[in-house]
């Protein structure tokens, strides 16, 4: 009988243990589970940010690095990004492509001077019949929009937490444009800074002094007539359309220091004084 009631309660102690280890494996299992969900919460992906991202003159550079990026008789049709980016993320960014895609181009082009008549033979060769060489002012091509000025394939790695400065040669235009800057890593992720001004350099323009000294000698080797575009215009009125296209040069300058911020520039002050003496120097040429 003892035999019999031993048996009996080691059996129920058995199934009772199978139990308890039963339910602390399914526990221990939901616990790391849980675990592992909240590790695998905690590891962020990669994640990139613009600390900043400006111009650099290549003169700046040490004679290696602008001998690597810079490639000789090709400075005029290039810029250099300086980028900094950090990764805020939790896993390694492997950065691929840099784009930049630019708007608001601006250049400030030389003012237009009168043309001079010239003659030429007719058709059959014969000398003597008077015709205007055909020859226009040069052009001003301000305000451009939606230039795209491509992509670079680059190649860097950044661990989390990690800080990176890179150097970038582009085709880009010349004086002031704006643009928004994107790098892409791991697959199709994307960082973008936008909508940022840059001054590749400062623009050139003409002060009255010299404006009037060339347009004066102009004048002189016009004599009554000369040409303005395909026009045949009186001298006089060649000079006015001359001084008024001075006038919108200097205005294009004003407008890329103050895009920029630099209104307390000594140039802009001087640049707004030559374009207060535009009457003046219509009264100073007899174009009144």
């Amino acid at each position: 009988m003892v035999e019999v009631i031993i048996a009996a309660v080691a059996g129920v102690l058995g199934a009772a243990l199978a139990s308890w280890a039963t339910v602390r494996a399914a526990r221990t299992a939901r616990s790391s589970a849980v675990e592992t969900a909240q590790i695998s919460k905690e590891i962020r992906p990669a994640e990139i940010e613009f600390v900043d991202v400006s111009l650099v003159d290549p003169e700046d550079l040490e004679d290696e690095e602008r001998a690597a990026l810079v490639p000789p008789g090709n400075r005029g049709a290039t810029a250099i990004l300086d980028v900094k980016v950090r990764n805020t993320g939790g896993e390694t960014a492997y950065i691929y492509r840099l784009r930049m895609r630019t708007w608001d181009v601006r250049d400030v082009a030389q003012p237009s001077l009168p043309q001079v008549l010239r003659h030429q033979p007719d058709e059959r060769g014969r000398a003597g019949i008077s015709r205007p060489l055909r020859v226009g002012p040069s052009h001003s091509y301000r305000g451009r929009r939606d230039d795209d000025y491509g992509e670079r394939r680059i190649s860097q790695v950044l661990a989390p937490g990690e800080v990176d400065r890179f150097l970038v040669l582009m085709d880009s235009p010349v004086c002031f444009f704006r643009a928004n800057i994107s790098v892409f890593f791991n697959g199709e992720c994307k960082a973008e800074v936008s909508d940022r001004k840059f001054l590749r350099e400062p623009p050139i323009w003409v002060d009255a002094d010299s404006m009037m000294e060339m347009l004066r000698r102009r004048l002189e080797e016009c004599g009554p007539f000369a040409m303005w575009g395909h026009q045949r215009v009186s001298a006089a009125e060649a000079g006015r359309r001359s001084l008024a296209s001075y006038g919108e040069c200097l205005a294009d300058a004003a407008a890329i220091y103050s895009l920029i911020g630099r209104t307390s520039d000594p140039a802009y002050a001087a640049i707004h004084a030559s374009r207060s003496r535009i009457p003046e120097m219509h009264q100073a040429l007899g174009l009144d």
